[in-house]
């Protein structure tokens, strides 16, 4: 997997191209009907299929693949759209999403260059998603794009393996796949976070409660401790006979608003508060490099 510098570095030269920009767009979500800017007819039927995609119009994409289904090239002799990825990834999406006959894209898919990412499309078509003749960052960027019902556990390890072993994604030049990749990856990581019971939520939620009866304890502990300094100024000999009588008699009262003018003082002093708790914490065990994100 690529660093983040890495990563950031790539995606700004994305915007570059008008094409890869509204891919990255569609993968993302993001509206692209206002990214063509007229630069061939190809483009614009590219950038009518993720329109007619986004706004779920089949009359749309219909207009569009009847006239695009007409071109019939073959092995000897084909069109320059058989090997373009964004173009038939989106077309696969949009005939499997609006239940178009497959014959004329699997045509299509059988004369293009064989490698990993046309044998993907040919298992996407064929619902073959679990193979291992797939480039799992497309098959999921798919699902993820038309049915999140089909993603299980296993295709999300599959993905997140074959992405974080990639020592080359960028070297390879292959923005199809960089983009899938990376937008994958954000799923996935965002999947494992999210799920319900998964490691990192739970200890997400012990963080949260743990930090919360840390201020309770602390809140007690400054009772406590102002209150013990009330007692023993009372027991101090300087007093007169009187004095002492009057504080014995009052002596709940004395401890209440020893609790209540402690905990003032320290929720008006941060330093006080948080140090209390700071203190505590550390001696419970909470790592030192965390206190930074304390709220």
């Amino acid at each position: 997997m690529v660093s983040i510098g890495e990563r950031v570095l790539y995606m700004e030269g994305v915007n570059e191209s008008p094409k890869i920009k509204a891919f990255h767009h569609f993968l993302l979500d993001k509206k692209v009907s206002s990214l063509f800017n007229g630069s061939s007819d190809l483009d614009e039927q590219f950038f009518k299929i993720l329109s007619s995609i986004q706004t779920n119009n089949k009359k749309a994409f219909e207009e569009i693949y009847t006239k695009k289904s007409k071109s019939n090239p073959n092995r000897d002799s084909p069109a320059p759209f058989v090997n373009d990825d964004y173009l038939i990834f989106c077309l696969i999406i949009a005939i499997i999403k609006f239940d178009i006959d497959k014959i004329w894209i699997k045509n299509i898919i059988s004369i293009r260059n064989r490698n990993v990412t046309t044998i993907t499309f040919e298992n996407i078509l064929n619902e073959n998603y679990s193979s291992t003749s797939n480039q799992s960052e497309i098959v999921l960027t798919f699902l993820r794009l038309f049915d999140q019902s089909k993603i299980n556990n296993d295709l999300l390890n599959g993905a997140l393996k074959s992405i974080t072993e990639n020592m080359n994604l960028l070297e390879n030049r292959n923005d199809f796949l960089i983009l899938c990749a990376f937008t994958t990856y954000d799923f996935i990581i965002y999947q494992k976070e999210a799920s319900e019971g998964n490691e990192i939520s739970l200890l997400k939620k012990f963080n949260q409660n743990f930090k919360t009866r840390i201020k309770i304890l602390a809140w007690i502990l400054q009772a406590v401790i102002f209150s013990g300094l009330i007692y023993s100024l009372s027991k101090l000999p300087i007093y007169k006979p009187q004095v002492l009588l009057f504080i014995e008699k009052y002596n709940f009262l004395f401890t209440l608003l020893g609790a209540s003018g402690f905990t003032f003082l320290g929720n008006q002093i941060p330093f006080i508060k948080n140090k209390s708790q700071e203190l505590l914490m550390i001696l419970f065990g909470y790592p030192k490099q965390l206190l930074q994100t304390k709220k």
